[in-house]
């Protein structure tokens, strides 16, 4: 009987002993898959630095070094994520991105989304047709700020030289620069729009800039917010400042033209200029 119970004993130490082991084995392995999962990486597309909203992404921007490919946690990787840089060629984001952030396509507004992405709250964009000489020479590119100078006939004055050049906006954003080919006399003639962002009253003058006179832009320097108050010109205030300029020269002249001679006739002496 003791015989017995000793096997028993036995026996259910050893099958304890092998539920053990296989208890430790499994959780071993699940641990050993939890850590492996954990460790697996895949590379998605992360911001390598700040992109404002509104950014076009193209390949310059590649080339820049705005973008690059981060392993990341394959458990964890985000939905709608990019796995190449090349991917976002032609997609605009709608809002910043910090970087290291992921790239997201929540978060782009695809290709060809226009400037509507670019646009702040309460203002519009409209385009001002230029020539390549009132487009700076070309110079002139996007997130660039300009002033409006229009040239146009003040109200109840109907003379050619009554006409006047006024700043009439100040320090707008050049969102877009677009040129095509038109033909003028038989010959192709390259035009010019540029699209400013402008408030909603800024487009009412704006418009009717356009339709009064001629448009001239002037590219401001970066960083320069300062306003310009001018009382505007005129040909008259051109022609006064040339006058005054004349003037002292005209003075010299005369005075180097004037001769004084003494005449002595017998007791007489008199001095005579000319």
């Amino acid at each position: 009987m003791q015989n017995r119970l000793k096997i028993a004993l036995v026996v259910a130490v050893f099958f304890g002993l092998i539920a053990s082991y296989g208890i430790y084995s499994f959780l071993r392995q699940q641990r050993e898959r939890a850590d492996a999962a954990r460790n697996e990486t895949q590379n998605i597309v992360v911001a390598n630095k700040d992109i404002p909203a509104g950014t076009i992404i193209n390949e310059e921007f590649l080339k820049k070094g705005m973008l690059k490919a981060s392993p990341w946690p394959k458990a964890s990787v985000p939905a709608g994520a990019f796995t190449s840089p090349e991917q976002l060629v032609g997609k605009t984001n709608r809002v910043k991105i910090l970087a290291n952030e992921p790239i997201l396509e929540s978060r782009l507004a695809g290709e060809g989304a226009g400037l509507t992405v670019r646009l702040e709250a309460g203002k519009r964009a409209m385009a001002v047709r230029v020539d390549e000489i009132i487009g700076v020479s070309g110079f002139i590119v996007p997130d660039d700020r300009v002033d409006v100078i229009v040239t146009a006939t003040p109200p109840g004055a109907d003379k050619q030289d009554d006409r006047m050049s006024k700043i009439v906006l100040q320090n707008k954003r050049v969102l877009s620069v677009a040129q095509s080919t038109e033909q003028k006399d038989g010959k192709p003639q390259v035009a010019r729009s540029i699209t400013l962002e402008v408030s909603p009253g800024e487009a009412e003058k704006l418009s009717l800039a356009s339709q009064e006179g001629s448009v001239v832009l002037a590219l401001r320097g970066v960083g320069d917010d300062s306003e310009a108050k001018t009382p505007g010109s005129n040909k008259r205030d051109l022609l006064s400042v040339a006058a005054a300029r004349k003037g002292p020269a005209r003075s010299t002249l005369q005075a180097r033209d004037t001769y004084r001679v003494e005449v002595i006739h017998g007791h007489d002496k008199k001095i005579v200029e000319f």
